[in-house]
């Protein structure tokens, strides 16, 4: 706490936090930044500041200053009184309840329409390229506007009522990957008091959590669809003004009652802390939306939650009012991150899906071209044949591997095809709404078809917007071809919110290693306005221990690409665990690299007999895609046996899965889990790594000892991830056992997390290694 209070005081712009679960990682970078931002409050640093005023003499400053904090004071004070009686009322204990039987039931809307309703797929009218369409009109409209609001507040001075003077200059902003890890967050916020702002007066944590549609609608018709790209097409298209059949939640500006609700919807949030789960409970008890009137709450809130997702995406920041501009934004779980934004930004499209949206367009053109003006079918034919044009430059492609580069001015070479202007299409499907309308004509169609089109014009836009920063490429997969764009360098898209918060905290149980962050997420900024903070783990240092299992008698163990497949490896890794299984109590989970590895070892045991000689001491379960091996594992400790649960590392189990205490007594890790070196995305972004630091060094070994350590970091990252499940809290214990030689080079011990690092034991041969166990839990006894 100490560490984080100390980024936000002295001005630093980036902290990495690695804690480890059970440090109480969550509690601490609550308390540290709400106790820095009420400190704030109260001396009145967080007050609305008139941007045009630095000509003004220091004493109209003071003056001013002193009256706009004695406003904020009363209108807060006055707000808190408000919340007072809210939280005393009967209303919130209402809204609590989860049962709402007089829910009013809704029609079905566009997905769901009859034969004769086929009037709703129609696309809207789309004239001449060169024509301005309505959209681009509002656009201007919206931007004159805004200008002469502008001009008129030059004019007359700026006036604040009460809603400016509750916003909040600062806020804490609040990522992590999934709902699960947010609702956490939202629980520990109750945990501490902080002071309030008003001497006179106590205050309430005003936390906002904010969430996807798919959460947080509440249209039946809408919510049970299970593509997101298309209920969010569908919500939009239900609120148009010019729509047919409209959601009697949305709190249309033009309905006073509406509005009226979505006010009393965010001081209902704001008289007590909820999570995310609550927001739909009470958006239907106030007959109102919670995805827009959550909204309300923007600007008055101190601490705001929500999905990586929304946050790293400058579109969803804007649609929903979120600005980052002077916020603390921490982002939790924070491993993820590199791995996060380039798959946000990249896109993979198989070649059998561009045949089948060709396929679909025809369909499509065939059933409405009589009713369609000039402008769409003439454009739904460009579609066609610059679809077809990709695919005539697939095949005709010699030898395709992964990795392959596509050079997207080829593709359109020698045809007319180059005189496809992508650009224009792009704002074609923003007026038509033509892939909304197609998928939702097709889904009606065929009920178990997956939404394609979304996914083929974001690769069209990447066509149409080639940067440096990305990259065309083919790969090969089992099912087939694919065509690829992907984001190389991360730095880019997160640049907004580095520059514009006040700072990031990047925080996790296991972040290292780090190297990544400086290099590739903000190379920009100066390491001196960097802060790295790496706690211990809270345990004592003899409820840990780590062993490197080097091999067994006379065999070494090194499960790299080109050796793993050695049968008798994999029998001395079975007779291997078997010895020191019998000396672990209760459950024991093991890592493997991959599945098709996990299935070779199982089929190569059964062969031998060590599986039936493993599963008779520890019933054995294997990751798979059912959800109930983790109850089955659970329920056969919790009667007091053992059991043994064969995972993979990235897999289902690897990441926020809980294994305290007997549920994970031992973590063993077979092998490292190097990415496939093979596949077009490793190539592409080893070739990238590698071009950057030529360009900079000129130096070959610099860059092939870059694209090593960035090959190795994402293999170590998942390492510490994986073993990271065996403790869970401060009273749990457990053992470690990495499977490889390799494990015992410098390098990669370096890139441990230091909890880990420093509880490894010295060389130990395997009989040692079963001694040690043994003495280590009989002493648990």
């Amino acid at each position: 706490m100490e560490s984080l209070y100390d980024v936000l005081e002295n001005g630093y712009k980036i902290g990495i936090f690695e804690s480890p679960t059970g440090t109480g990682k969550t509690l601490s970078l609550i308390c540290a930044t709400m106790t820095w931002l009420r400190e704030q409050k109260a001396k009145g640093d967080d007050s609305v500041v008139d941007d045009d005023s630095d000509d003004d003499p220091d004493w109209v400053k003071e003056s001013f200053f002193k009256m706009t904090n004695t406003k904020r004071h009363d209108a807060g004070v006055a707000y808190e009184k408000h919340l007072d009686e809210l939280h005393k009322s009967s209303r919130p204990k209402v809204l609590k309840e989860h049962t709402f039987p007089n829910r009013k039931k809704l029609k079905s809307v566009t997905v769901e329409l009859d034969k004769e309703q086929d009037d709703q797929f129609l696309l809207d009218d789309y004239h001449s390229d060169d024509e301005s369409s309505a959209v681009t009109q509002l656009d201007r409209n919206s931007e004159l506007a805004l200008e002469i609001k502008s001009l008129m507040k030059k004019i007359n001075g700026v006036k604040r009522d009460d809603g400016d003077l509750l916003d909040q200059a600062t806020k804490i902003i609040f990522s992590s990957r999934t709902h699960s890890q947010l609702n956490q967050f939202s629980s520990q916020l109750s945990l501490p008091n902080f002071p309030s702002t008003y001497p006179d007066h106590s205050e309430r944590l005003k936390y906002l959590p904010l969430g996807s549609r798919k959460q947080l609608c509440i249209n039946d018709e809408v919510s049970k669809i299970k593509d997101i790209t298309l209920l969010n097409e569908t919500c939009l298209e239900l609120h148009k003004p010019d729509a047919t059949k409209k959601c009697p939640f949305y709190p249309s500006s033009k309905n006073e009652d509406l509005q009226e609700l979505s006010f009393e919807f965010r001081d209902s949030l704001f008289a007590e802390v909820h999570d995310i789960e609550d927001l739909p409970q009470i958006g239907e008890k106030l007959h109102i939306c919670p995805y827009y009137s959550v909204r309300k709450g923007i600007g008055y809130s101190e601490v705001m939650t929500l999905p990586y997702q929304l946050l790293l995406s400058k579109n969803s920041r804007d649609a929903l009012g979120i600005s980052v501009k002077g916020a603390i934004v921490v982002i939790d779980e924070a491993h993820n991150l590199l791995d996060t934004i380039t798959s946000m930004n990249s896109v993979s499209v198989m070649v059998q899906e561009f045949e089948l949206c060709v396929e679909s367009l025809k369909k499509y053109l065939s059933r409405f071209t009589r009713r369609l003006n000039g402008g769409n079918r003439i454009n739904l034919m460009k579609l066609i044949k610059i679809m077809n044009l990709i695919l005539k430059s697939v095949n005709s492609t010699e030898k395709i591997t992964p990795g392959k580069p596509i050079v997207v001015t080829d593709m359109l070479q020698g045809t007319t095809g180059d005189l496809l202007n992508i650009h224009k299409l792009d704002k074609y499907f923003t007026v038509s709404k033509l892939p909304y309308k197609l998928e939702s004509y097709m889904s009606k169609e065929d009920r178990h078809r997956t939404p394609i089109l979304f996914k083929i014009v974001e690769f069209l836009k990447a066509m149409s917007n080639p940067s440096r920063e990305g990259k065309f490429f083919y790969d090969v997969k089992a099912n087939g071809v694919s065509l690829n764009y992907m984001l190389l360098d991360p730095s880019d898209a997160f640049k907004d919110i580095v520059l514009e918060s006040k700072c990031v905290i990047l925080a996790g149980g296991t972040m290292e290693p780090t190297e990544d962050y400086y290099n590739y997420l903000f190379p920009y900024i100066d390491t001196q306005r960097i802060k790295k903070f790496t706690c211990g783990h809270i345990i004592p240092k003899e409820n840990l221990e780590v062993f490197l299992v080097e091999g067994s008698e006379g065999y070494d163990f090194e499960f790299s690409f080109e050796k793993r497949n050695d049968t008798k490896m994999i029998v001395e890794l079975g007779k291997s665990i078997l010895g020191l299984i019998e000396k672990i109590p209760a459950g024991v989970v093991v890592f493997l690299p991959s599945y098709k590895y996990l299935s070779q070892v199982i089929e190569t045991w059964k062969k031998s007999g060590i599986y039936d000689s493993i599963d008779n001491l520890k019933k054995v379960y294997t990751e798979s895609s059912s959800t109930n091996v983790l109850d089955d594992y659970s329920t056969t400790i919790s009667s007091g046996k053992g059991a043994l649960l064969l995972s993979v590392v990235g897999g289902r189990l690897s990441e926020g899965i809980n294994f305290s205490d007997n549920l994970a007594r031992a973590v063993m890790l077979i092998g490292l889990p190097y990415p496939n070196a093979f596949s077009g995305e490793i190539i592409s972004k080893r070739k990238f790594i590698e071009d950057q630091v030529m360009e900079r060094t000129n130096d070959k070994r610099q860059a092939m000892e870059a694209t090593r350590d960035f090959y190795e970091n994402i293999c170590m990252r998942a390492v510490n991830q994986s073993v990271g499940r065996s403790i869970r809290h401060r009273h749990d214990y457990a053992t470690i056992y990495l499977f490889d030689k390799r494990y015992r080079k410098t390098s990669i011990q370096n890139k441990l997390s230091d909890w880990i690092k420093q509880r490894v034991s010295h060389q130990m041969s395997l009989k040692e290694i079963i001694r040690a166990t043994d003495s280590f839990f009989r002493n648990k006894k």
